[in-house]
Formats: structure tokens, sequence, C-alpha cells
């Protein structure tokens, strides 16, 4: 395996922008395999850290679990949001017998899965940041080049089944994983244990469904770490689509999740329920979210791909996000918040449905494939991580909850508007 030359292999059609893809024979398979591989590894992400990573820095430190947790996942965040644009770009550029992607996706998931089982070894809360770290660096090694087999391999107008795929995938996987990891809450070692097992497994059995043509060896110049590292600035100014698709991803999921993060405190604090009947609530409002969501994400991706548009879909998920939230700001009920839940679940899952379509769109260079959408995801990532905080600020600073509902709106349309100014997607 050797590392490209920065910037070489382009051909006439990268260089245009708009590859000529044509449909593969084994498309159902690599839908099939490359959703079968997204809930294996979302999965891990449902089941770790709320359950499985929850419960053994509670073992290990019941006195400090909530900062230790806390401290614990924000480095690991921080490891995961570097790795994946990092491992993407260093598989865009790598070339051998077994091509670009699968030796990135066996080494991350083979090093994930042993993190993992190492995790639940763990003793004190060294070892456990230490071992989540390394979990998270190498499942994101994992996922950057798993995300750019949809680019690599797929033709534009077949992407919305493809995004539609990655979101019901994620929605999936991190529901079964939460749900499973439950039922090893008193057997830690052998959840983590089952998890590393499931991820190897999964991409093992993949990549050899859906083996990758060799990539040819590079034919000039050697690998240079300075261009390397300066590729992951994008200019705005050469490459204006790919900046405003970041900018409407980072503001869609911030609003959105901006609220969802505190459904636990609005039923306490904002409808002043019992702290007994907001716990009892909250699985139902999740539970409420559901139907809707997996409605939206299968339909609305192949719908996408019929009528040649995104853009449409993304407009119409704000405006449901902008229903959903405007209703317990009105009106401050239960009832409002069953609502909630039902239009933001159908909203988001059509915005899910047609996210990752569009963002393949707006690349820059089909060679850099990985790199880019490991950029980009960092406009989901982030927006989760920071969503807690930007929270608390706001009802800190406005001394109360219908200014976080407002929040969330100004947030979600600035978001659908920041996708409008895209030129090469309709």
């Amino acid at each position: 395996m050797t590392l490209a030359p920065t910037g070489s292999g382009t051909t006439p059609d990268a260089a245009k922008g708009k590859p000529e893809r044509t449909r593969e024979p084994g498309e159902r398979r690599l839908l099939t395999g490359l959703m079968a591989n997204s809930i294996a590894l979302y999965a891990i992400y449902g089941a770790v850290p709320a359950v499985l990573l929850a419960n053994l820095v509670a073992d290990v430190a019941p006195g400090s679990k909530s900062t230790s947790l806390g401290v614990i996942s924000a480095i690991g965040a921080f490891g995961a949001m570097l790795a994946n644009p990092v491992a993407g770009a260093l598989s865009d550029r790598t070339r051998g017998r077994f091509g670009r992607r699968a030796p990135w996706m066996a080494g991350g998931a083979l090093l994930g899965g042993l993190s993992l089982v190492a995790l639940g070894l763990g003793n004190n809360l060294l070892w456990i940041g230490v071992a989540w770290a390394l979990a998270q660096i190498s499942l994101n090694a994992l996922q950057a080049p798993l995300t750019a087999v949809i680019p690599d391999r797929t033709p534009e107008n077949r992407r919305g089944r493809f995004s539609s795929a990655a979101g019901l995938a994620q929605m999936l996987g991190a529901t079964l994983g939460t749900v499973v990891a439950a039922g090893f809450a008193h057997a830690l070692g052998l959840g983590f244990a089952v998890f590393g097992v499931l991820i190897i497994l999964g991409t093992a059995v993949f990549l050899l469904l859906n083996r990758e043509p060799a990539a040819a060896a590079p034919q000039d110049g050697p690998f240079r770490w300075k261009a390397f590292l300066r590729g992951f600035w994008v200019s705005p100014r050469q490459h204006p689509d790919f900046a405003w698709a970041f900018v409407g991803r980072f503001l869609l999921v911030l609003g959105y999740y901006c609220v969802f993060s505190y459904q636990l405190y609005i039923p306490d604090d904002y409808l002043a329920m019992t702290r007994d009947r907001a716990n009892d609530l909250v699985p139902l409002l999740s539970l409420a979210m559901v139907p809707g969501m997996v409605a939206m994400i299968v339909v609305s991706g192949p719908w996408s791909d019929r009528v040649g548009r995104r853009k449409p879909f993304v407009i119409a998920s704000s405006l449901g996000m902008t229903v959903a939230l405007a209703l317990p700001l009105v009106l401050r009920n239960e009832a409002s918040m069953f609502a909630y839940s039902v239009i933001s679940g159908l909203a988001f899952g059509m915005y899910m449905a047609v996210d990752t379509a569009l963002m393949t769109q707006v690349l820059p260079h089909p060679d850099d494939a990985a790199k880019d959408m490991g950029v980009l995801n960092i406009a989901n990532a982030l927006p989760q991580a920071v969503a807690p905080a930007v929270a608390a600020a706001t009802i800190g600073l406005t001394g109360g909850y219908q200014a976080l509902f407002g929040t969330g709106i100004i947030l979600v349309v600035l978001g659908a508007l920041s996708i409008l100014p895209i030129r090469t997607v309709r």
C-alpha cells in the first residue's frame, strides 16, 4: 500500500467536477452491505456512550461519574472529529491491490473492535479514557472511507436511495445498540466484546462481498505532508457550494439538537411536571418520533432521485422543524410536546434522507471524496457536541425556554436559507 502524491490522479471527468458513472451490476449488494455495516457502526455509537461506558465509569468512579464521563466523552469526541477527515484524506491517496478504501476500513474496524474489548477490561479512568479515545479514532478511520463509498461507486441520480439507507441505518443502529446494550448492564466486559466482534465481522463481510478494484500506483512525485495538511482547507471562494453545504448542515443540526438535547428538562422546568413524570414522558416522546422519521427516511431519498432535486426536501424539512418548534412555544402543555415529537420526526427524517446525497454532489474533487466528506461530517458531529452548551447559555442568558425554542427556529431557518445559494444541486 502506498500514498499517492497530493493532487495526483485526477481524471478528465474529475476535472469537470461531474464524473460520469454508470450503475454497477452489484448495486443492490453494495446498498445492503453499506446499510448492514453502518448499522453495526452506529449500534456502537448508540450502545457505548449512553449505556456501557456510562455504567463502566459509574462502577469505577461513582463519586465523580458525571464529570469523569463528560471529560472522557469530550476527549473521545475530539479525537473522532480529527480522525474522520484525516483518515479520509489518507484513504483518498492510498494506492494498492486492495483499493483505496478497503485497507482503512479493515484496519479501522480491527483496531476499533480490539479497543472496545480492551475498554471492557478497564478498571481505572486513565485506561477507560485512552481505550475509548483509541476506539473513537479507529472507528472514524472506518467511517470516513465507508461514507466515501457512496460518491465513489454510485451515480448521482441514485444517491438519494443510498442517502435514505444511510439515514435509516444510523437511526436503526443507534436504537438497536441502546436496546441490546441494556441487556449487558451487569456484564459490561461481555457487552463491549460483543460490539467489538460485531464491527470486525460486519466490516469483513462487507469488504469480501463488495471487493474494491485495485488503485493504480502513483505516476509522479512523492507524497508531501505539507501539501496534504494544506488540503484540509477548502476555500469558500473557490468552492462556495461546499462552504454553503457545510454551513447549512451545521445550522440545521444545531437547531434540531439544541431542543432535542433538553427533552428531559423541558417537561420538568418548562411544563412544571414532577421529575418522575418527566422521566416517564421522555421515552414516550422519543417513541413518538420514530414512525414518521422512518417513513420519511424510506420515502424521501428515492423520491428526490425521481424528481432530480434535493433542495426542496431540505426546505420542506426546515419548515416542518419550524412548525414543530413553534408548537410548544405557543401551546405550553404536554400535547404540544407530543405534536413537536411527531412533526420533528417527520421533518428530520426527510432531512436525513437527502442530506448525504446533497453533500456528495458538492464535493470539490472526486479524488478527495473521503477527506471532503470527513470535513463535512464535522458539521454534523460538532453541533451535536456543542448543542447542550448553546442551549444552556440561551436559557441562562434569557431566563426561559421560550428563547430556546426561538433560537432553534432561527437556526433551522438559517440552515435552510444557506442551502439556497448552492448552484450545482437543484
